[in-house]
């Protein structure tokens, strides 16, 4: 698909080794970023296309998509679309599962570096707006049935948005620029405040992806940035003792890089969805890291009164989770939580 988007040019250097990118994470993260690259950012409109791939599914006793409409899953930092079907099919974190079995359609997608999408730019293209275009063109073809000619367009008219993380920071984004394009969003592992993100940014160290899974990842740009190890995965993403060591263990081996470009345009990605007139759901774990620095509390409500024209907003904690929702062993008490709020609207 062909997008237009605004990007940003970075007023720094692409990195030449991985001490360049652990001196911006200093530069970055130092008391009031008072080390930080001074130059303002160039901003440009960037028109290109890409590659995105997607997973279509639907209620087996349908050949349409369902009655109840289509959810659009976008996925956050360090993963691809398999996030909403971890473990495959019959799989107890299988979010996809619970969904086609409360009658939903689903669209899944990798969102543009990730998975089966294309591979560009780190610094210069992989970013917030880029990634919010996308999400937006793939809305509106879903909408009017051109998207591809295995999916259907959607019965009764209605779509939906579930995010995780930058992928909700995508999905607010959506809201606020496009607010009729979307019947009923919910918002996972997000809030406005942020409180855990230069936590997380510092426990990443800003490994190059490219040394860290050579054989995956070893012709990537310097700009393609992960974590060390599954520990510090633990640390970003799952709550001890509430989760198994092996989904531990699976999604680090599966782990995507994040780009540079989308760390320094997160705050481009336009958050007034004052305008949206839909239903909201927010929902995070009751220890997210990333989003809360590890305590949920009253984080949710604050988020929830930016939603000022919204006809219905709602939030749930899920106990005795971290970040990575779907990846605890209590995943489909939220799920429930999620597809009952979806079925209500």
């Amino acid at each position: 698909m062909t997008v237009t988007a605004p990007a940003v040019i970075p007023p720094f250097p692409a990195f030449d080794s991985h001490y360049d990118a652990v001196g911006l994470l200093s530069a970055l993260t130092a008391r009031n970023g008072s080390n930080a690259p001074a130059t303002p950012p160039t901003i440009t409109n960037l028109t290109a296309t890409f590659d995105i791939s997607l997973r279509y599914c639907e209620p087996e006793h349908r050949r349409h998509a369902s009655d109840k409409g289509v959810q659009v899953l976008s996925h956050g930092l360090g993963f691809d679309k398999s996030y909403w079907d971890f473990g495959g099919q019959g799989s107890e974190y299988n979010y996809i599962s619970s969904a086609i079995a409360a009658g939903f359609a689903t669209l899944s997608y990798d969102r543009l570096g990730n998975g089966g999408s294309s591979v560009v730019d780190p610094y210069t293209v992989q970013q917030g707006p880029v990634q919010l275009a996308i999400l937006t063109s793939i809305t509106k073809r879903l909408r009017d049935g051109n998207l591809h000619s295995k999916v259907a367009r959607p019965a009764g008219g209605k779509v939906f948005h579930v995010g995780h993380s930058y992928g909700s920071l995508l999905t607010h984004g959506l809201l606020a620029t496009a607010p009729k394009l979307s019947d009923g969003a919910v918002l996972t592992g997000y809030n406005l405040q942020v409180l855990g993100i230069e936590q997380f940014e510092t426990s990443t160290t800003f490994h190059l992806a490219r040394e860290n899974q050579p054989g995956r990842f070893g012709g990537r740009s310097t700009g393609s940035l992960t974590w060390a190890d599954e520990l510090a995965n633990q640390y970003n993403f799952l709550a001890w003792p509430y989760f198994d060591p092996v989904v531990l263990a699976k999604a680090e081996a599966g782990k995507w890089p994040f780009s540079l470009g989308e760390l320094i345009t997160y705050a481009a990605v336009p958050n007034n969805a004052s305008a949206y007139a839909g239903s909201v759901l927010l929902i995070s774990g009751d220890a997210d890291r990333i989003y809360c620095a590890g305590d949920c509390t009253e984080t949710l409500e604050f988020t929830a009164k930016a939603f000022i024209g919204a006809k219905r907003v709602e939030t749930y904690l899920q106990p005795r989770t971290g970040h990575g929702l779907n990846l605890h062993f209590n995943a489909t008490a939220g799920y429930k939580v999620v597809q009952s709020f979806l079925g209500s609207v």
